[in-house]
């Protein structure tokens, strides 16, 4: 058995922005990265990761090969893993893992800049729990979709767009960090994405004004207490009316 754990030359920031490329990271591999980041010590074995995910290690050997491929299309410069033959161990880009003669049975782990990416990018306030194989098969209707509404949400360029329109004020509340606790917080809120998930098309594009809206983390969590999630207007009739 062979352990891969070589350091890349690819910082934290750097995995976001591919994070964010739909050019690198495909619907697909961006559900099987948050596939693995759920599962204990983001670290599984491939076989388990394509049951979960509702796929064969087969397939899935094939398109960690081909992610990995795409991030070395980025990074020219970059020294990745190699076989002795000179060959790139594709599959050991984002992960790092150990190689198991047994087909399937080989443990994939993230690498840890990628790991704090995926914490950062989708959801900074987000926990990452251990769950169980069965539990993750529940969670998985709606998650392409789910996902690129938090990756919406998380978009630096259409969150600085609905900041810009709207002001960082909480638009349900009313509440601004940077008046409560002095002018260190005055760019400090979260943004919301409107559009229900049922109304998401393939190829749809986001409007920051339209579809993204600034809100504390107490309005962010409440109006994601229930699914799906309560409207602004409905939130806000909630609030006045235990006033």
């Amino acid at each position: 058995m062979s352990i891969y754990k070589e350091r890349l030359n690819i910082s934290v920031e750097r995995w976001e922005e591919l994070l964010q490329d739909s050019r690198v990271f495909k619907d697909d591999d961006i559900i099987l990265i948050r596939t693995l980041y759920k599962c204990k010590g983001c670290r599984e074995r491939a076989s388990v990761l394509a049951n979960i995910i509702g796929t064969n290690y087969r397939v899935l050997n094939l398109q960690i090969g081909r992610l990995g491929k795409r991030i070395v299309n980025e990074f020219p410069d970059v020294e990745f893993p190699t076989r002795e033959n000179g060959k790139v161990l594709y599959w050991y880009i984002p992960f790092v893992g150990e190689d198991a003669e047994t087909p399937g049975q080989f443990y994939w782990e993230l690498r840890s800049e990628l790991k704090q990416a995926i914490k950062e990018l989708f959801d900074n306030t987000f926990i990452a729990e251990e769950i169980s194989e069965e539990q993750s098969k529940k969670l998985f209707e709606g998650a392409k979709k789910q996902i690129i509404v938090n990756a919406y949400e998380r978009n630096s360029k259409a969150r600085k767009e609905c900041i810009d329109h709207y002001g960082a004020k909480c638009q349900i509340c009313g509440f601004d960090f940077g008046k409560f606790y002095g002018d260190k917080f005055c760019n400090v809120i979260q943004v919301h994405h409107i559009k229900p998930l049922s109304q998401i098309k393939e190829g749809y594009t986001v409007n920051p004004k339209t579809d993204l809206i600034p809100v504390c983390p107490n309005c962010h969590a409440a109006l994601h207490s229930k699914t799906p999630p309560y409207t602004p207007h409905e939130l806000k009739a909630l609030i006045k009316s235990k006033i």
